[in-house]
């Protein structure tokens, strides 16, 4: 793949990513490479994921944000923003107010960054980590390849191309 290009890059809010980053402690490289996976650098990414079963206190969230149990259900179950933060992974990182505020960058980033810190913090394999960011944990095939392999093959060939790109233009 070699560089990464430019109008890649020009979609990725990469001020925004950096100062992610840095207020959290996660290489801002590994944060744009799963944001570039994930969203395509759109902050209103959104997608419902109808598998996803890590749901918490749903009663208790519609109550504080005054919407129906069935729309909090519904947005734990959906993805959100620049790294499409699952809603309910969200909750359970803190976020009390309501779930559509992951649409606002820096707020998705910072859940975003959270995440990955936590996961760099479980697994000692950065691959280890990128394929739990995608699917929870990382499942390896009696091959050795991920479950997700492409996932993690994406986000390691654009972490290479940013860390490339902005290597090369240092000198």
């Amino acid at each position: 793949e070699g560089m990464i290009s430019k109008t890649l890059i020009a979609r990725l809010p990469l001020n925004l990513i950096h100062e992610a980053s840095l207020d959290y402690e996660v290489p801002w490289t590994l944060l744009a490479a799963i944001v570039q996976t994930e969203s395509a650098g759109d902050p209103l990414a959104a997608r419902f994921e109808a598998h996803y079963k890590y749901i918490v206190d749903v009663k208790k969230f519609a109550a504080e944000n005054n919407i129906s149990q069935d729309t909090e259900f519904v947005f734990q179950k959906t993805s959100w923003g620049l790294g499409l933060v699952m809603g309910g992974l969200a909750r359970e990182l803190g976020h009390q107010r309501s779930l559509l505020e992951l649409l606002q960058p820096e707020i998705g980033l910072k859940y975003c960054c959270l995440q990955i810190k936590r996961l760099a913090k479980r697994h000692a394999e950065r691959s280890d980590s990128i394929a739990s960011y995608n699917a929870g944990s990382p499942i390896k095939t009696l091959t050795g390849q991920y479950r997700n392999q492409q996932y993690v093959d994406k986000v390691t060939g654009y972490l290479l191309a940013l860390n490339e790109t902005f290597e090369y233009n240092k000198k």
